[in-house]
């Protein structure tokens, strides 16, 4: 049984096999002829967060691949989360009803504790600040698809690095292919976790830790932009505070190399200015649209298909 908990589970030939799949399972969308490979499972989607694309691009690989789905929206309140039930309790009969569940939990750590007692593949869709194993993978498969490699990247992270689950699960992915140079550029108070810095320093990677996005763009093959998310703050003027701090601007374009790309996990609020998606190094509606067939491809991989 494969659960998917996070990208440091994963092998370099494994990751390899899934962009392999996930470049299948686009062709086969394009033209119209996606094998049913899934057509006797029942996928579960529970989220207790909100979410757009995560949770229907999830359903859509379930259904492009044959396969039936239910779906709990607002799962802290519309289910029997509301009247106190375990997360051990929920997965036990969730396992009952489906043949594999994609959870994501406000609380970090929670798709482990439903994998100790699952019977079922378990697929964490973003626990917490903690990882979001998928979103990473279909960052990976974009940035092969923009780029044509993995390796000698010179890649910028700006915003919440601190709080960022796409970050934090991208990066070990990142590093498993050789000569990849990182850029870390944050506000003092939502700098990257010291455990990362020393995955990097261990690893001799080259990283700086910076406070100025315009000394960065010249340089950077991947500009990977991250929200400030308010959700993570518990006082609102911590929030105010941070959240205008590095701001994309039509303007930044000018020095950005011309083969760049702009990421960004979605939704954005104000980080990135809308005028910039006309641009062709605005990436994230493809990154976006990628999601499907990378989900497609991890539906099956924990299939074993």
């Amino acid at each position: 049984m494969r659960h998917i908990l996070n990208t440091n589970q994963f092998s370099k030939a494994e990751v390899e096999q899934i962009l392999k799949s996930s470049e299948k399972m686009e062709k086969e969308c394009k033209v119209g002829k996606v094998k049913k490979s899934l057509a006797d499972k029942i996928v579960a989607c529970v989220f207790f967060e909100p979410s757009t694309r995560t949770r229907l691009s999830f359903e859509v690989a379930a259904l492009r691949l044959g396969a039936k789905v239910i779906s709990v929206e607002n799962a802290e309140n519309s289910s029997s989360a509301f009247k106190g039930e375990s997360i051990e309790d929920t997965t036990r009969m969730l396992c009952s009803y489906a043949d594999i569940i994609v959870l994501r939990h406000y609380k970090s750590g929670t798709a482990e504790s439903a994998s100790k007692v699952a019977s079922k593949p378990i697929i964490n869709a973003g626990d917490g600040v903690n990882q979001h194993p998928s979103q990473a993978m279909l960052d990976f498969y974009t940035i092969k698809k923009e780029h044509g490699r993995l390796d000698n990247l010179t890649v910028a992270f700006v915003g919440d690095l601190l709080n960022s689950r796409p970050l934090h699960s991208l990066m070990p992915l990142l590093m498993m292919y050789p000569g990849n140079k990182f850029y870390f550029i944050s506000p003092k108070e939502l700098e990257l976790p010291r455990e990362y810095i020393s995955e990097l320093k261990k690893n001799k990677i080259f990283f700086e830790e910076l406070h100025s996005l315009e000394k960065v763009l010249p340089k950077v093959d991947v500009l990977y932009v991250t929200r400030v998310q308010k959700e993570r703050f518990s006082k609102k003027e911590d929030y105010e505070k941070v959240k205008d701090a590095f701001l994309l601007k039509v303007e930044h374009l000018k020095i950005l190399k011309k083969d760049a790309i702009i990421m960004h996990a979605l939704p954005r609020v104000n980080e990135i200015d809308t005028a910039i998606d006309k641009d062709k190094r605005a990436a994230y509606f493809r990154q976006a649209q990628n999601g499907l067939y990378v989900r497609m491809a991890l539906l099956l991989y924990c299939f074993e298909t």
